[in-house]
């Protein structure tokens, strides 16, 4: 018996193990619709990253950062190229990135880092200067939720703090009427944005209005925002009511993680103060990794919210106090406390720990997007984009969110959902390929939640929606199997039900 326990384990090990083989073989081909969330990486970011790696394993990463510093510095240059930074100085010295950019762990590290630093320098300038009792953040209703709140709990902290009435106000979106319906396009009304900076909009002053943020490509759809005509707009405001501070009147942070590597971008074009992007979506890069742009003179005002010694090296070292017990007072600025300098530009924004291999995969992949060209991309993703979005709208009790028939601007991102059916469900069914026709098709479920003020705005309420976001390297034949398999889902679910 005990042998026969024993033959009867081996082939029930046996068994699973056939079973496991033949269920990875069933999955023969990975589609990547899931771009707008983390890209796979090409093969030039994988080289590059492993490469350092091992040299960390053989010298230690000490020595090895200092052996790949001139790879480090040719990031940054790559990051200015793939978002048309630069300056020229009076005294016709070259151009130096690090001024300008700073590399971080994300999108969310580099906007809140300068947000909050934009915010209190401002909060400072104003209280020593103006006695301003009122100041208002602007968002577009295409915001992040994460850039959202960070808004929201800093003008709750800071209205108790400083004594100063901070708001957060949404910028409406404009609307198109169908018969007797207007319906929000997400994407900022430009002429109610004029109205509000024209002084012609109730309870708003502009002249209390301290940042602009703006979304250029939301993660919950395929709008793209017009940065450019909203930086101009910006720009003819502070140029017109300039005060005597260092700092513009309004500052405008553009959040373009969803449209750096799927967009030409131009912050010089934009006229944006600042930008954040990733390194994980369109632009194809490691994990933890982005970067973000501010102008030199931008930056060389501002005083980060948070620091450590390499954002603001200690300049001296103090002098011995009398006593010889705890030392005290070393935030004085005298010979007893502990000053420090911060870094030029866009430096004061990064700390002394950094991932190199993951800094020198980001580079791999910037390179990568700019030896294809930018135009081609953007080109290609939005012509899949809106490929998709036709083919969803042919199939029964699908429904494509914010599909309005206008004429603007759009890019690879597709969002929709299915009547009577949980977004999971599908989004289960399409990459565990319960069908057998050989193809994982992986996309994302974008909650209603994070992106606030346009569901709100929309009607969403807490409706799910299911994302297909494209890139440059799919493909004609991709969307039409992902088409196919969602309509043989759909058929299913409905049958049993």
């Amino acid at each position: 018996m005990r042998r026969l326990f024993l033959c009867l384990c081996l082939l029930v090990a046996l068994l699973c193990h056939v079973n496991s083989m033949c269920a990875a073989r069933i999955c023969t081909r990975h589609v990547h619709f899931n771009n707008a969330g983390a890209s796979p990486s090409p093969p030039q970011v994988l080289d590059a990253t492993i490469e350092h790696m091992r040299l960390e394993s053989e010298v230690g990463a000490y020595r090895a950062a200092e052996l790949a510093s001139d790879k480090v510095d040719r990031v940054y240059t790559s990051v200015a190229q793939l978002i048309g930074a630069g300056y020229s100085n009076i005294d016709g010295s070259g151009y130096n990135p690090r001024d300008e950019i700073a590399l971080t762990e994300s999108a969310t590290v580099s906007w809140t880092r300068v947000f909050y630093s934009m915010l209190e320098t401002k909060e400072r300038e104003l209280i020593s200067r103006y006695h301003q009792k009122e100041m208002i953040i602007l968002v577009s209703e295409a915001e992040y939720a994460a850039n959202c709140v960070a808004a929201v709990k800093f003008a709750r902290d800071h209205t108790q703090l400083s004594g100063i009435k901070w708001r957060v106000v949404g910028i409406p979106s404009s609307v198109i009427t169908k018969g007797t319906t207007r319906i929000s396009t997400g994407i900022v009304d430009l002429d109610s944005l004029q109205s509000i900076l024209d002084g012609k909009v109730d309870d708003i002053n502009p002249a209390s209005i301290a940042m602009i943020c703006i979304t250029h490509i939301p993660t919950n759809c395929h709008i793209v925002n017009p940065v450019e005509e909203i930086g101009n707009m910006i720009h003819d405001f502070n140029t017109k009511e300039q005060t005597n501070g260092a700092l513009p009147n309004i500052f405008y942070l553009v959040d373009a993680c969803q449209s750096v590597g799927q967009l030409v971008i131009n912050v010089k074009e934009m006229k944006c103060h600042a930008a954040a992007a990733t390194g994980r979506k369109y632009l194809r890069g490691p994990r933890g990794t982005g970067f973000l742009y501010v102008q030199k003179d931008i930056a060389n005002a501002l005083q980060p919210s948070h620091i450590d010694h390499a954002a603001a090296p200690v300049v001296r070292v103090m002098a011995q106090q009398p006593n010889q017990g705890v030392c005290v007072g070393l935030e004085e600025e005298n010979e007893y406390g502990l000053l420090h300098s911060y870094q030029p530009g866009a430096a004061r924004f990064e700390f002394w720990e950094a991932n190199i291999a993951a800094r020198l995969g980001l580079g791999a992949a910037i390179d990568v997007s700019l030896a294809i060209g930018m135009d081609k991309i953007e080109n290609l993703c939005s012509t899949y984009g809106e490929m998709l979005r036709k083919r969803l709208a042919a199939i029964d009790r699908v429904n494509v969110y914010h599909s309005n028939d206008h004429d603007q601007h759009k890019c690879g991102i597709v969002t929709f959902w299915c009547n009577g059916i949980e977004p999971s469900t599908i989004k289960e069914r399409l990459q565990n390929n319960p069908r057998g026709d050989g193809c994982c098709f992986h996309l994302s479920i974008v909650p209603a939640t994070s992106t606030p003020l346009d569901s709100s705005r929309t009607g969403l309420g807490m409706k799910q929606l299911l994302r297909a976001s494209l890139s440059y390297f799919n493909t004609e034949d991709e969307i039409e199997l992902f088409c196919k398999a969602l309509q043989s889902i759909l058929l299913q679910l409905h049958s049993a039900a």
